[in-house]
């Protein structure tokens, strides 16, 4: 009887201790996936009004980051690019993105997307959705389906 209790409560532990593994598979979330852009929180408000860009013909073949591996690429408006490397830490939802070069655009949706993605450092994720947050309060929000 005592070995049936002691081979339970090792069981029981042994349960405790695996669903307390908190750490996300950034491999899984990140590399081979393309998210599109689909909403911004700049300095803790919600921009809906720039958000309909988004959805836009002037939106459509745009808007969205790659990632591979160790790099990614993306677009804003149309023809105006981005690319760099990244590096995520899945049991702290941290993250950088390190760009190659300063995308040149006048609208100021795609300043304001650049300028998160120059400054985040953390990420949060579910099975359709990635928001990439920054310093400064502010979120975009990307789905893995437009």
């Amino acid at each position: 009887m005592k070995r049936i209790k002691f081979i339970l409560y090792l069981t029981l532990t042994l349960l405790a201790v695996a669903s307390c593994k908190n750490e996300d598979d950034v491999e899984e979330i990140f590399t081979g996936k393309t998210w599109y852009m689909n909403g911004l929180v700049i300095n803790g408000i919600t921009s809906s009004e720039e958000t309909k860009k988004f959805y836009t013909e002037e939106g459509q073949g745009a808007y969205y980051i790659t990632f591979a591996s160790s790099t990614f690429n993306g677009q804003l408006s149309s023809g105006v690019t981005f690319s760099g490397t990244w590096e995520a830490d899945g049991k702290h939802q941290t993250i950088a993105l390190h760009l190659q070069q300063k995308a040149s655009s006048s609208l100021v949706i795609d300043k304001q997307i650049y300028n998160i993605l120059s400054n985040v450092t953390s990420y949060s994720s579910g099975a359709s959705f990635l928001h990439l947050n920054d310093k400064n309060h502010s979120t975009l929000r990307l789905g893995d389906f437009r």
